[in-house]
Order: C-alpha cells, then sequence, then structure tokens
C-alpha cells in the first residue's frame, strides 16, 4: 500500500524557519487531519510533501523513494495538492477545467482517451458540479469553483491527495459531502491529507489527527486522543465543549483560555 513519510523535516522560507524535525507518515486507505492555529506551519507542511517547495533538512520518501527522484510528471500522476483559495487562469468551461487533472497521464501528442473522459466524469460526480461541466469557470460562486478545482484534483486519481481548507467556504452541505467523498476514496485505497479549521469535521470525519504548533508536531493519534482539553486550551488558546449528537461528535470553542505561559494567545 502506497505511503508517503517525511522525517526530520526541515523547511526555511525566505530565511525563516517554519518547520523544524517534523516525522509524519500517511498511508493509502486513510483520512489524516492536519489541525494546528495559524501560521503553524500546516500550509507549508502540504507543499513540502507534495514537493513544491523545497525542505532544507530530512527526507521525503514516497514508497521508499526519495520524491526529489520522482519526475514531475511521476510526481503529478502519484501526489496530488489542492492549494487553499485556488482560482483559473482564464476562463475555461468547467469541464475542461477539470480534464486538466488528467494531463500527467497523457503521453505527448496524445488526447484524452476513453478512460479519461471516465476518470473526469467520476470527478465531476464526487463534487457534485456534473450540472456546471458546460459553465466558464469564472460564472461559477465561490464554492462551486472551490469544488470545481477539488474536481480537477481527483481526476488525475493519485495515490494520495493533500488538500489544504478543502471545506472553507463551502455550505454544510456540500462540506459534508466533500467529507464523505474524501471517506470513499480512503476506503479505495488512497491516503487523504487535509488540513482543517473545523475541529468537528476533525473529530468526526478524519481516521488520525496531526497536529501543529509553531512548526513542530505538538500530537497525533485518534480525534479524541488529540482533541483534549488541554491542547485545546495549550495550543488553541481556547476552552471548548466537546459532546456527541446522533453518534457522533462535535467540539464547540466556548471562550479564549490562557495559554500555560500564562496570557493570552494573540
Amino acid at each position: 500500500m502506497t505511503r508517503l513519510e517525511a522525517e526530520g523535516l526541515a523547511v526555511a522560507l525566505e530565511g525563516v524557519p517554519i518547520l523544524d524535525a517534523l516525522s509524519l507518515g500517511i498511508d493509502g486507505g486513510e483520512t489524516v487531519g492536519v489541525i494546528g492555529p495559524n501560521g503553524a506551519g500546516k500550509t507549508t507542511l502540504l507543499r513540502a510533501l507534495a514537493g513544491i517547495i523545497p525542505h532544507q533538512a530530512g527526507t521525503i520518501d514516497l514508497d521508499g523513494r526519495d520524491i526529489e527522484a520522482f519526475s514531475p510528471f511521476e510526481r503529478a500522476r502519484r501526489i496530488a495538492y489542492l492549494g487553499q483559495g485556488g482560482t483559473a487562469g482564464w476562463a475555461v468551461a468547467v469541464e475542461t477545467l477539470v480534464g486538466l487533472g488528467r494531463l500527467p497521464h497523457l503521453g505527448p501528442w496524445r488526447g484524452p482517451a476513453v478512460t479519461d473522459r471516465e476518470a473526469v466524469d467520476r470527478a465531476l460526480a464526487a463534487c457534485d458540479v456534473t450540472h456546471l461541466r458546460d459553465r466558464p469557470i469564472d460564472r461559477l460562486s465561490g464554492g462551486e469553483r472551490a469544488r470545481v478545482l477539488l474536481a480537477r484534483a481527483l481526476a488525475g486519481e493519485p495515490d494520495i491527495l493533500l488538500a489544504d481548507e478543502p471545506v472553507a467556504g463551502l455550505d454544510p452541505a456540500h462540506a459534508l459531502q466533500v467529507m464523505e467523498t474524501f471517506a470513499r476514496l480512503a476506503a479505495d485505497g488512497m491516503g487523504i491529507v487535509v488540513v482543517l479549521h473545523d475541529l468537528t469535521i476533525a473529530a468526526r470525519d478524519c481516521s488520525r489527527l496531526v497536529l501543529i504548533d509553531q512548526g513542530r508536531i505538538a500530537a497525533v493519534g485518534p480525534p479524541d486522543g488529540v482533541l483534549t482539553a488541554e491542547n485545546l486550551r495549550a495550543h488553541y488558546g481556547i476552552h471548548a465543549h466537546a459532546g456527541t449528537a446522533g453518534g457522533k461528535p462535535f467540539i464547540v470553542p466556548l471562550s479564549r483560555a490562557e495559554t500555560p505561559e500564562g496570557r493570552e494567545r494573540q
């Protein structure tokens, strides 16, 4: 089964350290939620895992092979990255944009085959945007555009999907649908890594959570072992109420809290 693994990862951007000695493994078949306060290094982690930005120390391996040894096309076939707040550079039709997700699978001078078109159809359906396939991307709402960009990532049928805040800005029904889609993909063997700020979604829909603060992993494990009152106070600076409804967990922030250092988190 596919495994993406970082060991001792250190990343600095413009000379500023962002990640420090971070180690993390992701297996196919699981949905891993990456959580933490603003500025913790969550986006940098995903971009480093995708090979988009360099790392200054440590290793990143895909199935035991350094990701830097993969060609860009090989890496794009295996790992898909969905950045937050993505946009499209020109007003193409939705179906055309989603079809770009198949580019890593196309040989030189080869157009899409039946299998490519079928993959695009599956991605459109998974993200509930089939009815938008002929619409120009610039005529969609922000939430619709976010789902189309997710469909583009899914069209490539990667082994690992790295998604940075994919449910931000979505209405509740579509946020639920996206997480249900991730669950189905994970059940089929895909490894999903998703940055989340909604702690209820993190608690309910992730098989494992990674809590990052100040560029280091502060906690990792099942949601109920990570989203403890102490971790929420120490790393988010909040008091929260945790409960269940319909057999599923929820977390409601109640108030700001003092950090262990005796000062409120800024």
